[in-house]
């Protein structure tokens, strides 16, 4: 929820602090993390299935399925182009997706990469992203409010930018994230640019990425990641139908598995 509405209006924090761009303007100021690095890296195939759901957008090729949040809501006429122009093209092509200024087809682009790198063949450890071990006297941050958080890691300290009783405001950032300990981010914030801004803000903390756009490559380890947390589909045709009879992630976890890369830094 946090970073669906990130998408809407977003601008620096009130204090100033945080250089995160404002997206109002849809002014990208970069691609994603990594991505000159993870495009390289990058197998090519063609482009076999999008689906736009309310929620999420799924992207499949021979190689997999990649999922992002779905930014906005788009229009039926936005939609049926990008359904119209994607299916069938070459992954080359597409991922290109991440340099435009529409956060739609930047968000299909990130899904791109996605569908080429979360494949069935991770060697990914079984766990909840949220398990980080943390030792009792450990600060935890975590960016945007994750389901569960209340029972597994109830003495974290949540940033959101519309915060409810027990949340930080978005203005607290700059005085949180560095002097924590472990700091978990949601993988939205890849998909729009500001991971890098964030991670600016990192001193010591183990940094964790998580979420079922999460794109689970070792590539990210250079930029301070410790851990990727994402989600591998098993069952792309029957997430497809899910995601465009607008499934959250509790509708179609069954139809794949989550799973931790832990990539050190």
């Amino acid at each position: 929820y946090f970073w669906q509405t990130f998408w809407r209006r977003y601008g620096c924090f009130r204090n100033g602090y945080y250089p995160i761009p404002k997206m109002t303007d849809l002014n990208f100021p970069n691609t994603p993390l990594g991505f000159e690095a993870l495009k390289e890296n990058l197998p090519s195939a063609t482009i076999n299935n999008l689906t736009i759901g309310k929620y999420w957008i799924l992207i499949e090729t021979h190689y997999g399925a990649g999922l992002v949040a779905t930014p906005l809501q788009p229009n039926r006429n936005e939609i049926a182009q990008e359904l119209h122009v994607v299916k069938g093209q070459p992954t080359d092509k597409i991922i290109d997706l991440c340099y435009s200024q529409n956060s739609l087809k930047r968000a299909i682009g990130c899904a791109t990469i996605n569908s080429l790198i979360n494949t069935m063949n991770l060697d990914l450890s079984q766990e909840n992203g949220l398990n980080v071990n943390a030792k009792a006297d450990e600060k935890i941050v975590i960016v945007g409010r994750f389901p569960g958080l209340n029972q597994k890691l109830p003495n974290a300290y949540v940033i959101e930018r519309n915060p409810g009783p027990q949340d930080y405001p978005e203005s607290a950032a700059p005085q949180l994230i560095p002097a924590c300990d472990q700091l978990i981010i949601t993988a939205s914030t890849w998909v729009n640019g500001s991971l890098g801004s964030i991670l600016s803000l990192v001193k010591t903390a183990q940094v964790s990425i998580i979420g079922p756009g999460t794109p689970m490559s070792p590539l990210l380890g250079r930029y301070g990641i410790s851990r990727l947390a994402g989600f591998i589909a098993t069952n792309p045709k029957e997430l497809s139908k899910l995601i465009a009879r607008d499934a959250g992630v509790k509708q179609f976890k069954h139809l794949g598995h989550f799973g931790v890369l832990n990539i050190g830094n």
